[in-house]
């Protein structure tokens, strides 16, 4: 009779460890109870995509409610819902995030314009016009943002995309006051006088009327007046954008 040596084990007992080892792994790999299948824990499985617009929408919720003084990366987080270091690994420090935010507001800002040059007629001041208007307009409906536009000292002014735009804004404002100049014969010498100074009664009047109660009184508190206003100002200001 053949004696199995000890501790050399049969094919059937190799089978049955097996068996072991399979059910121990898919105990394993059963999910705890406070991790079931398709529920989100902060920060946990956001696309990037949708990361980046969380953040983007936390930022702008921690800005209407708190202002400059309160904003810190990690309230942000928590009002988008992700994890402390989602910030700062996605934009790097506050600077970046603000800028990236800056930049989304420039680039609104700018489809703003357009589209109030494309209801307009296209008379060379009444573009000039509309653009003002859809400058100051945006600033009255969202004053957190516009309010932070021009704080070069929370943002990084060299970031391409800040940089891509805030020109293309701008670049709105300089294309239409030139046309106007050029239709009215101003040298060029004077072109960049007539820009400063349609920049500055837009930039001037929408934050005055953000940031000053008396002279806010003035529209009482009414968006169209105030667009109303401004278009009275930039017409009996006519004459000065097509002096020669």
């Amino acid at each position: 009779m053949a004696v199995r040596k000890k501790g050399v084990r049969g094919p059937r007992a190799a089978n049955r460890r097996g068996d072991s080892k399979k059910r121990a792994a898919t105990r394993k790999r059963k999910p705890s109870a406070g991790k079931q299948p398709g529920k989100r824990t902060a920060g946990s499985d956001y696309h990037h995509g949708d990361l980046r617009k969380a953040l983007l929408q936390g930022t702008e919720d921690l800005l209407e409610s708190s202002g400059l003084e309160g904003f810190t990366l990690r309230e942000v987080a928590r009002r988008a819902g992700v994890s402390h270091g989602a910030p700062a690994h996605h934009f790097g420090d506050v600077r970046g995030l603000l800028s990236e935010f800056t930049a989304q507001s420039f680039s609104d800002m700018a489809a703003a314009m357009a589209q109030h040059r494309e209801r307009a007629d296209a008379d060379a001041f009444e573009q000039l016009v509309a653009t003002g208007v859809a400058y100051v307009e945006y600033a009255l409906a969202h004053r957190a943002r516009f309010q932070l536009m021009f704080r070069s000292d929370r943002l990084d002014r060299s970031q391409e995309s800040l940089v891509e735009a805030g020109a293309k804004a701008y670049g709105h404002l300089v294309e239409c006051t030139t046309r106007v100049a050029f239709e009215a014969g101003t040298p060029d010498r004077m072109v960049d006088e007539k820009i400063a100074l349609a920049w500055s009664m837009v930039h001037g009047f929408a934050t005055l009327l953000l940031d000053n109660a008396k002279f806010a009184e003035q529209v009482e508190g009414d968006p169209a007046r105030a667009l109303g206003m401004l278009r009275y100002m930039l017409d009996l200001s006519r004459p000065a954008f097509e002096a020669r």
